[in-house]
């Protein structure tokens, strides 16, 4: 945000506030790292650290995914379920002895499918993304209940780069979710499908006077956040080796938290994969030393949905401010 119209003490405290909000996710990062450090002695083991990787890896593709349509003030509540979906489909095909790369391939078209059907709902109904994917997340679940049939699927890692293995002690499904935040942090800052993104989060209306195609890029956004849980429930698969009838179902929330926590804003418009994965490292580690602290898990839920509301509510609230502050000027 420019401030160079503003008179400099309006600018001096404007960059003050923006400063303070992007430093905030470090300093809750490092305080998060100390108390859990101090009170959970494995907490910073080589080894439970490697184990958060394992497991927090399909949330991050879809947190990856949800940064896509947060960019574009939308968002998507039916990525859990949707996952549990794609994850019952993959893990059968892997069991009826289908290779590993068509299993790989059909999750993934699957997956983007199923985005189409939500981006058909947004863009061409012209749905509130909310409303959609609140409707597609309750279909989802049903076809996953009405797949499943009382009859749980077990399968492992349908390739070795989407389970547990780890080379050196390095996870390599680490590796693949560096690879896909890499790549979107590049199309995010260096391509046209990037700047389109902030362009209507920021104002939808003016994007399209400026000639942004709106509906296609919004769609093609979409169909990406599908194609993401794709590869994610393949990840959900290796890591909990079983589909059932709520597989996927408690990742959309965390996804979520990922994104606002880490500083793309719920308004649209700001924000990006990198921060999201800052987000989504807070997000882990605050899941993790809360079970080693001995906390029951259930209050994983209640923390989570505390740091959710909390990154909204702060979010905001900066934003109005500095709003304010800029108009004042005018």
């Amino acid at each position: 945000m420019s401030t160079t119209a503003l008179s400099p003490v309006t600018a001096r405290s404007t960059r003050t506030l923006t400063l303070l909000r992007d430093a905030l996710l470090p300093i809750l990062l490092v305080a998060e790292v100390i108390l859990f450090g101090l009170a959970a002695p494995d907490f910073l083991s080589a080894s439970n650290l490697a184990n958060v990787v394992i497991n927090s890896a399909d949330l991050a593709l879809l947190a990856a995914g949800m940064t896509l349509v947060v960019l574009l003030a939308g968002i998507d509540v039916s990525v859990g379920p949707m996952l549990g979906v794609v994850a019952w489909v993959g893990a059968s095909l892997f069991v009826a002895g289908l290779p590993p790369v068509l299993v790989v391939l059909a999750s993934v078209l699957l997956g983007g499918l199923l985005g189409a059907v939500n981006a058909g709902l947004i863009v061409g109904g012209r749905i509130s993304p909310i409303i959609a994917t609140l409707g597609t997340a309750a279909i989802f679940k049903t076809v996953l209940f009405v797949l499943w049939n009382s009859t749980d699927v077990f399968a492992g890692p349908v390739v070795p780069m989407l389970g547990p293995a780890r080379a050196g002690g390095i996870p390599l499904v680490g590796l693949v979710v560096l690879l896909a935040f890499g790549i979107f942090a590049y199309v995010l800052r260096h391509r046209v499908f990037g700047r389109r993104l902030f362009a209507i989060g920021n104002d939808a209306e003016g994007a399209r006077l400026l000639g942004v195609p709106v509906g296609r890029t919004s769609f093609v956004a979409y169909v990406l956040v599908g194609a993401l849980v794709g590869l994610a429930a393949l990840i959900y698969v290796g890591r909990v080796g079983v589909v059932q009838a709520t597989a996927g179902q408690e990742l959309t929330l965390p996804a979520i938290a990922a994104v606002v926590v880490g500083g793309t804003s719920i308004l649209g418009g700001e924000g990006g994969v990198l921060r999201t994965l800052g987000g989504l490292v807070f997000i882990a580690l605050l899941q993790n030393g809360v079970v080693l602290m001995g906390v029951p898990p259930l209050w994983n839920g209640v923390l989570v949905g505390l740091a959710v509301a909390l990154a909204v509510a702060f979010d905001v609230l900066t934003r109005r401010i500095l709003d304010k502050r800029i108009g004042a000027q005018k």
